[in-house]
């Protein structure tokens, strides 16, 4: 079993990106960084072969700042440069901390030197001094170069949800969000999960309507243990925001415990879950939901394919209803999706609707979907 369920996340990479490469995102470092000198790798870097014979490749790391704020995104030039007197296509392999980040395949010519485009790397937001290491392979030959980490300024706290320690139980959902930390500066946030980069703002369009909206940026992990409910496990969730080239981190420890939290549900709907024609006078749709934890919050409704949100229901207590009104245009073929969040960050979600055009059969061949 997978330690955790993933909701949402994405990679990117550089050159050819590999599975666990770390995710660039739009913001930067470079006016906050070190270069290190073109030919330090010359005599800082083990450069020789992994029999300790002379290959007929040669790599080097010739662009790299020896410092950055931990969260920046670190990047870095490779010069290849053939030995031989005929045309060779090696490959060149990129590591960070001995994960593979990203490789690329490129013919040079006899005795030319080649530099492929930049790579890159997202590094995590740290809480003290801690660094990298940067690999470069090339049919035996290698460079290697470590980078030092400088502390990530904190996020005020005022800006994290939920409250950094929470315990809940196997297979709950917890609902994290980190706020706009200057409403009108770029801001970007990528999500760790025990070191492991699992997404972040670029993941889907639901991320951009959010943080138009509400002024965050959010990530929905759901958390289980390996073993049985009477095991306990805790899990570190580290949120990097990028601000304009500003390094910010949250963190949160959770805690999968048999008498942790629980998910919020949703215990009837008002119409029935199912097709649904929207009147163009407007359709009231209800949804009774409870937390037996006694801490609602509130119930986001999501229109999907539209990529809207639509409105946000104040709840509270152990129980309460939640009303939308919604008029019919808004999209004619989507799903109507609530999440109902609690303020201890326990979340649940449920397509419950298919809206429909009046009088259209949803099986027909004469569809068409209208986003207005």
């Amino acid at each position: 079993m997978n330690r955790r369920t993933l909701l949402r996340a994405v990679t990117v990479g550089s050159l050819v990106p590999a599975a666990a490469v770390g995710t660039a995102t739009l913001g930067d470092d470079t006016a906050d960084t070190t270069t290190a000198d073109e030919g330090a790798s010359d005599t800082d870097a083990d450069t020789g072969s992994a029999d300790g014979e002379e290959t007929p490749v040669s790599v080097r790391i010739v662009e790299l700042p020896d410092e950055i704020t931990g969260g920046a995104l670190l990047e870095w030039t490779v010069e290849i440069e053939n030995l031989t007197d005929e045309a060779i296509r090696p490959t060149l392999e990129c590591f960070v901390d001995g994960e593979p980040v990203g490789n690329v395949t490129l013919t040079i010519g006899p005795g030319e030197r080649e530099r492929p485009f930049p790579s890159s790397y997202r590094t995590e937001p740290v809480s003290d001094d801690d660094e990298v290491t940067v690999r470069a392979e090339i049919n035996g030959d290698a460079d290697e170069r470590t980078v030092r980490l400088r502390p990530t300024n904190e996020l005020n706290s005022e800006l994290q949800f939920p409250d950094p320690e929470l315990a809940v139980q196997s297979e709950t959902t917890v609902h994290f969000e980190v706020g706009a930390v200057e409403p009108d500066a770029g801001q970007t946030t990528t999500w760790w999960i025990d070191g492991e980069n699992v997404g972040d703002t670029l993941a889907d369009p639901w991320q951009g309507v959010y943080y138009v909206e509400q002024d965050a940026h959010y990530w929905q992990e759901t958390f289980e243990t390996d073993d049985n409910d009477a095991h306990e496990e805790s899990y570190e969730v580290v949120a990097g925001v990028d601000v304009d080239g500003e390094q910010y981190r949250a963190n949160w420890t959770v805690t999968v415990t048999p008498d942790g939290l629980e998910s919020p549900t949703i215990d009837a709907t008002r119409p029935e879950p199912g097709t649904l024609e929207l009147s163009p006078e407007g359709t009231t749709l209800e949804v009774d939901v409870t937390d037996p934890d006694e801490n609602l919050e509130r119930v986001v409704w999501w229109l999907s394919q539209a990529d809207r949100l639509l409105d946000v229901s104040d709840v509270s207590g152990a129980s309460d209803t939640a009303t939308l009104a919604v008029a019919s245009g808004r999209c004619d073929f989507c799903q109507l999706i609530p999440w109902v969040i609690t303020g201890d960050g326990t979340v649940t979600s449920d397509p419950l609707w298919d809206t429909i055009v009046p009088g259209i059969d949803p099986d027909g061949d004469d569809l068409e979907t209208e986003f207005l």
